[in-house]
């Protein structure tokens, strides 16, 4: 069945991209619809010593490189969607913002979906990374109240698509429906090192997941688990693991060995567990949500987020206010080789190396946000957002620059879109 599926969406794709028609087995015209997105946003920042990214997948910002940046949330994407059977329908979806490609068009979603009754869906093809809610959808700045997702929360997120298969099934609860979801598939994307023109390639590695959902007309809860297996190397690393591995060193001590098996990130496992709860009811709206990211790898330390946002809809106004951070799990320290320093200047740069990949990506930054949603028509709004960030390690970060004390405040607005 799944090969059907799949034939089928992609002989769909091809006939609505050449614009010819689309016809059902019956012979009748299939009903396909053109629809899309976009951010037009502009931000400044009020301290030239560092870069504030929007998250990982983004070489640069706005503040060190330029003081004034329209490229941070601005984005736009397009999705065209048919449904050839009754149960069968398909969704492609390209988006063009800033990335390590830069502006260049990405296919984001391209899946087939089947739901043989009300209660089960299977989707296969290139699916949103829904690892926490809202984060398959955090392209659509229309459909949330901030110019975009908590950066300490969404931020370090390295993967945004997967190419495989998810399953949902869902049965009615007392008064409201619980849903669980499965899915399996590789990543495709490349990661930003904050090196220029280097990347860390993610093409092939293993990511699953699964979460639980309760929703009722006010409120919903969820709890997910989700974990992403490295196919690849990062970037540099090989050099010094090979180096930590040359006998001659270990003959000094041993214990350079562990090092070198854990600094590494090919075939190493990050995983994500996170807890959350939404309120919606009348003005009123309210998101509490909590993660911990923990890692088989020295290079990628574990860390946990949170945030709580509020916000109260009056007339065409929404006012909000934010607070979001991350914390590492553990402090810096970590990736002692045990060698001596001042022997040599080969071994004193294993031994700066080591402990710069342990601890140059430790995670911490804490984030006060206010902003104010107003509402120009149903399709399209304007936002205005104020962010007081205190970042004391530089994972979220670009070109941080020396004497930098961590502060910056960021003013933002937006015009967002659907359509």
């Amino acid at each position: 069945m799944l090969d059907l599926i799949t034939r089928r969406c992609f002989t769909t794709f091809c006939l609505l991209a050449c614009g010819l028609p689309v016809f059902a087995e019956d012979g009748h015209k299939s009903s396909f619809s053109l629809s899309g997105f976009g951010t037009l946003g502009a931000v400044y920042n009020s301290n030239r010593q560092a870069d504030f990214i929007r998250d990982l997948l983004q070489p640069d910002g706005v503040g060190y490189t330029r003081k004034l940046d329209l490229g941070v949330d601005s984005l736009l994407g397009l999705q065209v969607t048919t449904a050839p059977l009754d149960n069968l329908d398909a969704t492609l979806q390209v988006v063009s913002r800033r990335s390590q490609t830069g502006f260049n068009p990405e296919i984001t979603w391209a899946f087939a979906r089947y739901n043989p009754n009300d209660n089960i869906q299977l989707r296969a093809g290139r699916l949103g990374f829904d690892v926490y809610l809202l984060a398959d959808s955090r392209n659509v700045a229309y459909s949330y109240l901030w110019v975009r997702p908590p950066v300490d929360y969404f931020g370090s997120l390295i993967v945004s698509y997967i190419d495989g298969a998810d399953l949902v099934l869902k049965y009615p609860l007392g008064n409201g429906v619980a849903r669980i979801k499965t899915f399996a598939g590789k990543a495709r994307e490349k990661s930003s090192t904050g090196g220029p023109d280097e990347y860390f390639s993610l093409n092939g590695s293993d990511v699953m997941g699964a979460h639980l959902e309760y929703q009722t007309q006010s409120w919903s809860y969820r709890l997910g688990y989700s974990q992403l297996r490295f196919k690849n190397e990062f970037p540099g690393l090989p050099a010094l693991i090979n180096g930590l591995r040359d006998p001659a060193i270990l003959a000094l001590n041993p214990s350079a060995g562990k090092v070198a098996d854990e600094v590494g990130f090919q075939d190493k496992t990050i995983k994500y567990y996170s807890a959350g709860l939404a309120y919606d009811e009348g003005p009123l709206q309210a998101q509490f949500m909590l993660s911990s990211t923990k890692s088989d790898t020295l290079g990628f330390p574990g860390y946990a987020a949170g945030y709580a946002t509020v916000g109260y809809r009056t007339g065409k106004w929404t006012p909000y206010a934010t607070y979001s951070a991350a914390r590492p799990l553990r402090r810096e320290g970590d990736g002692n080789t045990g060698l001596p320093a001042g022997i040599n200047p080969y071994i004193d740069a294993l031994i700066a190396g080591s402990y710069n990949v342990a601890n140059s990506q430790l995670n911490e930054q804490t984030t006060l946000s206010f902003g104010v949603r107003y509402d120009l028509n149903d399709k399209t709004d304007l936002k205005i957002q104020l962010d007081h960030i205190n970042n004391k390690q530089r994972l979220l970060v670009r070109n941080q620059q020396p004497g930098w004390d961590g502060n910056a405040t960021l003013l933002s607005v937006s015009v967002n879109f659907i359509f």
